[in-house]
C-alpha cells in the first residue's frame, strides 16, 4: 500500500519507489502527460519499478526462464541422441 507504513510499523519496502513515482507525476504538466514526452517516459520507468517492487514481476519471469532451461539441460543431459548426434 502507498500509506508509507510497513507490516511492522516502519517505513514500507516499496515506499521509496512510491514517492519517486508520486514525485514525478507531480512533476508533470497535465498537458504534458503523453508517451513520447521525456518527463513521462521517467515516470513510466519509475511505475515500472513501484510495480516491480510490489510484485516482483520480472523477477518471477526471468526466475521461470532459467528453470525451464535447467529442466530442458538436465532432459538433454538424459538423452544425448535427441541432438542429431549419431546420424
Amino acid at each position: 500500500m502507498a500509506s508509507g507504513f510497513g507490516i511492522k510499523g516502519g517505513l514500507g519496502r516499496c515506499y521509496p519507489f512510491f514517492a519517486t513515482f508520486k514525485e514525478c507525476m507531480i512533476s508533470v504538466e497535465p498537458q504534458d502527460r503523453r508517451l513520447n514526452n521525456e518527463k513521462m517516459i521517467q515516470c513510466i520507468k519509475d511505475r515500472e519499478d513501484y510495480m516491480e517492487c510490489l510484485h516482483h514481476g520480472k523477477e518471477h519471469a526471468r526466475i521461470r526462464m532459467i528453470n525451464a532451461e535447467y529442466l530442458r539441460q538436465q532432459k538433454e543431459a538424459a538423452n544425448p541422441t535427441v541432438g542429431g548426434e549419431n546420424e
